[in-house]
């Protein structure tokens, strides 16, 4: 069998070789795993996705048809605007027919791996209402040819028409086709857990790929202390033993000592030179013995050669001295070589093979995201200077979801770049074996918050067909940035700027007067106001001009599941999840001021820095 021999700078090598690839391999590993569990979370995450905003559109085409139908009933005596709210209703008709075959057709093509996680009332929703809507147009529609039937210009006719409408209206059939929306809000609320989720599931992919980087690049370098430590002694007891029979040597003058050592590397090498060394030497003092008995009995004779041999021998010990204090010199120097060559090669090897291809992405980044923001914003220009693309274009935009990729394309790139950098840190900090964790609080500016929150509500704050815009009045205070979860405070932001304007369309419609008397004295309008309570707190009021809240709501309105809006356009938990993100997630307090009548504000305080959270200064 051949037996292969290594040396001490190839096992050496070997050793590092192995920690190295485990390094390289976990490394490798971790970005596959990572980057499967990754597709596998993005397909679950945009499918949830799809499904609530199909859910959501179907919702809102089944409300706002029925809505329509109902205000036919008080229309009936205005024929021109009986016939457009009539109008209205067919198109949501259409909407309807629609998003319920696109919902039939996205649960017909949902991936295999996703059935056993989809949300199992839907096919069953489905099923139970696939002929409620196209009976309830039906029966719709032959009440309106009844009604057309009759002259509308006669009272007794407008009455016996609102009548039959009415009677439609508390209709079994109605209400049937009422459940759908009925139904849509639990479905609805499944498939907002299932997207919840998706999203968690999505982070553990990214968490399951850096702990298996992290934990193969430390159990390599464990590997690589361990071999070091092995190498050193397999190296140092040796030279240590080879150090202590040259010092008895010297220092007793004991030439028929050997170095115990039989090995076939370099160690073994030096060993058998210095025993072939000191055999040597051993040699040259019998030689020498030999001459002094030898110049003994010729002493007298030749005392000059005597002098010269003698001469000869001291300059050969001399010679020997030199020989073994340059020997002890090498064994030093080789041992402080060897540790620092284990050292390098770890550090290096590491480094190198990790470091490079994590700057070629790191490089790489800057100019995807500059490509990037140049097509983003060529697409802006774009949209523009051609606001009414042709349908082909507009309906690829719309399949491949164009606003959400303009807005998460950055925000994937910028999540990119933390990713390389956080890698590089790691690199960088191999020689003290720890890392840097990240913090979740961000200090931002709350005005862009408020800001951006606005420019998504700003189809809601426009003119409408019942109503004025909406005025938007800002009172902004110099805020410093605050530390907070930015995207949790532009929720409590968005829940309050929405119930502010469903309260300011409900006082219009539940007001005594006509509307046009109402809106000549009550201009809809809402202020925001920002102000600095004092060094550690910040304040954000938001006020509406709507028909206020009473008194036994405002006791209500932060409990969970309460709601005054009618079933099917609010779920009770918008205002409940702001207080608890105000109060548990930030430390601060959010309150509801409010006289019925007068409008209602909602004061929101936060601490600037969440160091100061603990403090009690903020003004009751």
């Amino acid at each position: 069998m051949l037996k292969i021999r290594l040396g001490v700078g190839q096992r050496i090598s070997l050793g590092y070789a192995i920690a190295l690839g485990i390094a390289v391999s976990g490394t490798v590993a971790g970005f596959g795993i990572g980057r499967y569990h990754y597709r596998q979370a993005s397909v679950r995450e945009d499918h949830t996705r799809n499904e609530v905003e199909l859910l959501h559109r179907l919702q809102t085409s089944i409300l706002q048809a029925r809505t329509h139908q109902q205000q036919l009933i008080p229309l009936m005596q205005h024929p021109q605007k009986s016939q457009e709210e009539y109008t209205h209703l067919l198109h949501h008709k259409v909407q309807i027919e629609l998003s319920w075959a696109e919902l039939q057709e996205f649960l017909k093509n949902q991936p295999q791996q996703l059935k056993e996680v989809h949300n199992k009332e839907i096919p069953g929703f489905v099923q139970t209402y696939t002929d409620v809507p196209q009976q309830y147009f039906q029966e719709l529609e032959r009440q309106m040819q009844r009604i057309q039937s009759l002259n509308l210009a006669v009272p007794k006719d407008i009455e016996q028409g609102q009548k039959m409408l009415l009677l439609f209206t508390n209709s079994e059939l109605a209400l049937k086709y009422d459940g759908i929306s009925d139904d849509l809000v639990e479905i609805i609320k499944q498939s907002y857990k299932e997207a919840r989720k998706a999203k968690e599931l999505f982070q553990q992919s990214s968490n399951i790929a850096q702990d298996i980087v992290i934990n193969s690049i430390t159990f390599s370098v464990v590997i690589s202390i361990v071999l070091t430590t092995l190498t050193t002694r397999a190296i140092a007891n040796p030279i240590q033993i080879l150090t202590n029979v040259a010092r008895r040597s010297t220092e007793e003058s004991n030439f028929e000592l050997q170095v115990p050592i039989e090995r076939d590397d370099e160690i073994g090498i030096l060993a058998k030179s210095f025993n072939q060394l000191i055999a040597a030497v051993q040699q040259l003092l019998q030689q020498q013995q030999t001459t002094n008995q030898q110049l003994a009995a010729y002493s007298e004779t030749l005392e000059q050669k005597v002098e010269q041999r003698t001469e000869e021998l001291n300059e050969k010990n001399s010679h020997l001295e030199n020989i073994l204090e340059e020997l002890q010199r090498t064994q030093f120097q080789m041992v402080q070589s060897e540790k620092m060559s284990a050292l390098g090669q770890m550090i290096a090897g590491v480094a190198h093979e990790i470091n490079n291809p994590v700057n070629f992405i790191h490089g790489n980044l800057s100019y995807v995201q500059e490509y990037a923001e140049n097509l983003l914003n060529f697409v802006k220009l774009y949209q523009k200077y051609y606001p009414e693309p042709i349908p082909e274009i507009a309906d690829e935009a719309e399949e491949i979801d164009l606003e959400f990729m303009q807005a998460d394309l950055p925000k994937m790139l910028d999540s990119m770049k933390v990713g390389t950098d956080r890698i590089r840190q790691i690199v960088l900090s191999l020689r003290n074996f720890s890392r840097t964790d990240e913090a979740g609080f961000k200090a931002v500016d709350i005005h862009e918050g408020i800001d951006s929150t606005l420019l998504i509500l700003q189809h809601r704050l426009k003119e409408q067909p019942e109503r004025p815009a909406i005025a938007v009045i800002k009172d902004y205070d110099n805020l410093p940035l605050v530390e907070c979860y930015p995207g949790q405070i532009n929720q409590v932001l968005m829940n309050i700027l929405a119930n502010g304007i469903d309260a300011i369309e409900e006082s219009i419609i539940t007001s005594q007067q006509s509307k046009v008397e109402y809106l000549t004295c009550h201009r809809p309008q809402i202020i925001i106001r920002t102000s600095v309570v004092n060094s550690q707190w910040i304040e954000i009021a938001i006020a509406d001009n709507g028909s206020g809240i009473p008194e036994a709501v405002q006791k209500q309105i932060f409990h969970p599941f309460f709601t005054t809006k009618p079933i099917g356009k609010g779920t009770g938990m918008g205002m409940s999840i702001s207080y608890q993100i105000i109060t548990e997630k930030h430390g601060g307090k959010l309150e509801c001021l409010s006289t019925p009548g007068q409008g209602a504000e909602f004061v929101i305080q936060i601490p600037i820095s969440q160091n100061s959270k603990t403090q009690t200064a903020l003004i009751e």
